[in-house]
């Protein structure tokens, strides 16, 4: 059975793949590798109170190699 956590997760995934114009399959594989899953995972409890839209943004910060090497957006 799938649960709410499961649910919203897919939904981040979806939003994130369409904003980023990549497939579903290698928004998976790009947030895999990037962590991204495992916070979303991690962290659901309170990114769940956001909005899709900011947690999205924040996920695509998160895999910005600039923010990475500067801290900087």
């Amino acid at each position: 059975m799938i649960n709410k956590q499961e649910i919203w997760v897919a939904m981040i995934l979806s939003g994130y793949a369409k904003k980023m114009e990549i497939a579903i399959s290698e928004a998976a594989q790009k947030l895999l590798s990037d962590g991204g899953l495992n916070y979303l995972e991690d962290c659901y409890e309170a990114l769940h109170t956001q909005s899709n839209d900011d947690v999205i943004d924040e996920l695509i910060d998160m895999s910005n190699p600039v923010c990475k090497n500067t801290g900087e957006s």
